[in-house]
C-alpha cells in the first residue's frame, strides 16, 4: 500500500517548501502545457510494486509547481517563487511555517526503516538551492510459508525479502529580473533488492540448499534543466527544457535451457539492460486576447540501449541491444475561455524514427486528439477530455508498474493510444461535501504483458505455481512467454464515483471506487493485475492541533494477470500434435485488501513523533505472481525541523 507517513503541521510546511524524492521513476513524459480546469483527469496506472511491500515511499504534500513542463523521472518538483496560500477546507484555518531543513526517521518490524532529510542552503526570493535525501529499506521478513508450495524440498538456504532504496538529489532555481527563470535538478537513485519469491524446481542431482536467491541492483540518474520566460498577460511566452536519464540494471538472469538448451535449475547471468534517454522539450504560447491563446508544444525523446553480455567464465554468449530510436511529438492547440466555459482544441502528432524491431518497425506517423472542455454550472462542473498519443515503452516507465520487472528490454516498440477519453461531472463543495461521477474509455495498441519475471526465475511451466488457468480452450499443453516484448491491443471503459467530506480538522473523508470490466483484450488497463473493482478510501481527524490520526483502505478485486501462451493441442495418443497457436491466458490472482492507520503528535513546532501500521489485516496475498506481501508492518518515527 502506498500510504502517507503522518507528519506534523510544521513538518508538512517544511516539506512543502522542499522537493520530494520518489522511489520509483518512469520515463520522460510528454511535454504539454497544463490547462487549468475544474475537471479531474488522471490516468489510472497503479504501481504494483507498491502494494503491501514495505517500505513504501514517504510522500509529503507538495504545493503545485509553476513549471509548465513535465518530466517523470526521479521527481523534481520545484518550489514556486510565489506560493499562493492554498484554499482552506470548510471552517478551517491554516498555519504556515517556513523551516529550511527537516529530518524524518522511522524504524519498524522486519527491520524496516525510512529516513527523509533536506535543507535549503540558499533560500532567497529570487534564488533557491537545496539538497535532499531519502532512504527506505526492509530485510528480515521470510516469505517461506506464504509462497506457493513446490514439488520437493527447497533449494534455497534463505529467502528473506531484502530491499534497499537510496535517493539523493540537489535542486535549484534563479529568477532573472525581466528575463525569465532557470530551474534545474540532479537526482540519483541506487536500488538493491533480491527476487525473494525465488523457488526453483529440485532437479535430480542438485544438492539441497546450494542455490542462492538472485539479487539485483539498479542505477537511476536524472538531470533536468528548464527555462521559463516571464509570465505575461499578453504577447508571446516560451519555455524550454533538457533532460538526461540513465536507468540500468546490474544483471539479467535467464534459465540455462533458454541459452544453451541444457536443462538445469541454475541460471545464466547476463549484464542487465542499460537505458539512456535524452529529452528535449519546448513550448510557445501566444495570447491573442484576454480570453484566448494559441500555442505549440514540442517534445523529443532519443533512447539507446546496451547489449546483454554473458558474465559466466568462458562464455561469449550475448544478446544484441534493441536499436536506438527517437520519438518526436508536436501538439498545436487553441484555448479559449468564455464565462464559465474553458476549451482546448488541438491534436497530438507523433513521429517515430527507427522504433521497434528490424523488419517490424513501428509506424512513423500517428495522430491523436488533444481536446479538453470544462463547464462550470454553478455548483457543478462538467468536463470532457479526449486525449491520446504515443508513449515510449522503456525500462524506466515499466519500473512504475512492476518493481520486479525483467531487467532486460528486448522490444522497444512504443505504445499508441488513438483515444484516451474521460467525461464526468463534479458537484460541490457544499459545506465541505463534494462528489463526482465519471466514465473513461481508452484504446491502446501494443500493450505489454508483465509481472511474470519472478515466475520465469522459478522455472515452472505453471505460471505462479498452482494458480488456476482461465482460457475456455480445449485440452492441450501451454508454453508461456514471459518476455515483456509481446504486445496486444486492448480497449475498454472505466466507470467511477468519488465522494469527499471536509468538516475541518475534526473530520475529513475521501473515497473513490471504480468498475473496469476485464477480459483479455477487452478491458481498461490499470496495472498488470488488471483489477475489475478498485476502491481507495481514507478518513482523517485532528482532535487537537498537535494530534492527528489517519485511516486508509485499499481494495483491488477480481485481479487477473494476462500472459502470452502457445497452445499445443493434444493428440488422440495423448501427446502434443499440430502447430501451436498463440493466445492470451488470464492467470487469476487473489483480491488485494489493505488497511493502514497512522498517528502523529507534535511536542513543539519543531519536534514530533509518529506511528504507522500498514497491512493491518495481515494479508499475505500475492501482489504479482510469486510475490506475496509481507503482512502487518508497524513503524515508529520522529520528525525534526530546523
Amino acid at each position: 500500500m502506498n500510504f502517507d507517513i503522518i507528519t506534523s503541521g510544521g513538518s508538512r510546511r517544511a516539506l512543502l517548501c522542499s522537493l520530494s524524492i520518489l522511489l520509483s521513476a518512469s520515463a520522460f513524459a510528454q511535454f504539454d502545457q497544463n490547462v487549468e480546469v475544474e475537471g479531474r483527469y488522471k490516468p489510472e496506472i497503479i504501481p504494483q510494486e507498491r502494494i503491501g511491500l514495505f517500505p513504501t515511499p514517504v510522500k509529503f504534500p507538495l504545493e503545485t509547481s509553476q513549471l509548465q513542463y513535465s518530466m517523470r523521472g526521479v521527481a523534481a518538483n520545484f518550489r514556486p517563487q510565489a506560493v499562493p496560500i492554498p484554499a482552506t477546507g470548510w471552517q478551517t484555518t491554516r498555519t504556515l511555517r517556513d523551516n529550511r531543513g527537516y529530518v524524518d526517521f522511522g524504524i519498524g518490524s522486519w527491520l524496516t526503516s525510512t529516513l527523509s532529510a533536506g535543507y535549503r542552503i540558499i533560500d532567497e526570493p529570487q534564488t533557491l538551492f537545496g539538497v535532499r535525501l531519502q532512504h527506505n529499506s526492509t530485510s528480515l521478513w521470510n516469505p517461506e510459508d506464504w509462497l506457493t508450495p513446490q514439488r520437493g524440498e527447497s533449494l534455497t538456504p534463505e529467502r528473506k525479502l531484502k530491499r534497499y532504496d537510496e535517493n539523493i538529489g540537489v535542486y535549484g532555481s534563479h529568477s532573472f529580473d525581466g528575463a525569465g527563470t532557470l530551474q534545474g535538478a540532479l537526482d540519483y537513485h541506487l536500488g538493491y533488492f533480491n527476487y525473494y519469491g525465488f523457488q526453483p524446481q529440485p532437479w535430480v542431482g542438485t544438492p539441497m540448499g546450494q542455490t542462492e536467491v538472485p539479487s539485483q541492483s539498479l542505477n537511476d540518474v536524472a538531470l533536468r534543466l528548464a527555462w521559463d520566460s516571464p509570465a505575461k498577460t499578453t504577447g508571446l511566452q516560451y519555455r524550454a527544457s533538457f533532460g538526461l536519464r540513465y536507468f540500468g540494471y546490474r544483471r539479467l538472469y535467464l534459465p540455462t535451457e533458454l541459452i544453451s538448451g541444457h536443462v538445469s535449475p541454475f541460471y545464466e547471468s547476463l549484464t542487465g539492460s542499460h537505458e539512456t534517454d535524452v529529452n528535449i522539450a519546448a513550448g510557445l504560447v501566444y495570447t491573442t486576447s484576454s480570453r484566448s491563446t494559441i500555442g505549440l508544444d514540442f517534445n523529443a525523446d532519443f533512447l539507446s540501449y546496451s547489449d546483454l553480455q554473458s558474465r559466466s567464465a568462458g562464455s561469449d554468449y550475448s544478446i544484441d541491444a534493441p536499436d536506438s530510436y527517437g520519438l518526436v511529438s508536436l501538439t498545436p492547440h487553441y484555448r479559449f475561455t468564455r464565462d464559465n466555459l474553458k476549451v482546448q482544441v488541438g491534436a497530438k502528432i507523433d513521429l517515430a524514427f527507427n522504433a521497434g524491431p528490424e523488419g517490424d518497425r513501428f509506424s512513423a506517423f500517428h495522430i491523436a486528439p488533444a481536446v479538453m472542455l470544462d463547464y462550470n454550472a454553478g455548483g457543478a462542473t462538467l468536463y470532457a477530455h479526449i486525449l491520446g498519443g504515443v508513449s515510449p515503452f522503456t525500462l524506466a516507465s515499466n519500473y512504475n508498474l512492476d518493481y520486479y520487472q525483467m531487467p532486460g528490454l528486448f522490444d522497444t516498440t512504443p505504445l499508441y493510444s488513438p483515444v484516451d477519453a474521460k467525461v464526468g461531472v463534479n458537484i460541490g463543495p457544499f459545506s465541505g461535501f463534494e462528489a463526482g461521477i465519471d466514465i473513461a474509455y481508452r484504446s491502446t495498441r501494443g500493450q505489454r504483458t508483465g509481472g511474470l519475471y519472478q515466475t520465469l526465475l522459478n522455472y515452472d511451466i505453471q505460471p505462479a505455481g498452482n494458480l488456476p488457468l482461465h482460457s475456455g480452450e480445449g485440452n492441450g499443453s501451454y508454453i508461456y512467454n514471459y518476455y515483456p516484448g509481446s504486445g496486444y491491443d486492448i480497449h475498454g471503459y472505466s466507470a467511477g464515483i468519488n465522494l469527499g467530506y471536509d468538516a475541518g480538522r475534526y473530520f475529513k473523508f475521501a473515497a473513490e471506487a471504480r468498475y473496469q470490466p476485464q477480459n483479455g483484450k477487452r478491458g481498461y488497463f490499470n496495472g498488470y493485475d488488471r483489477a475489475r473493482w478498485t476502491l481507495d478510501a481514507s478518513a482523517e481527524t485532528n482532535p487537537w492541533s498537535t494530534l492527528r490520526f489517519k485511516l486508509a483502505y485499499q481494495y483491488r478485486g477480481v485481479r487477473n494477470v494476462v500472459a502470452h501462451a502457445d497452445l499445443y493441442p493434444t493428440s488422440e495418443a495423448g501427446g502434443d500434435s499440430g502447430q501451436p497457436r498463440s493466445m492470451l491466458m488470464q492467470l487469476r490472482l487473489p483480491d488485494w485488501t489493505g488497511l493502514s492507520l497512522g498517528a502523529s503528535y507534535d511536542f513543539s513546532d519543531s519536534f514530533g513523533i509518529w506511528l504507522q501500521g500498514d497491512n493491518l489485516l495481515n494479508r499475505h496475498d500475492s501482489v504479482l505472481p510469486c510475490l506475496p506481501a509481507q503482512g502487518l508492518t508497524l513503524t515508529a518515527g520522529i520528525s525534526y525541523l530546523f
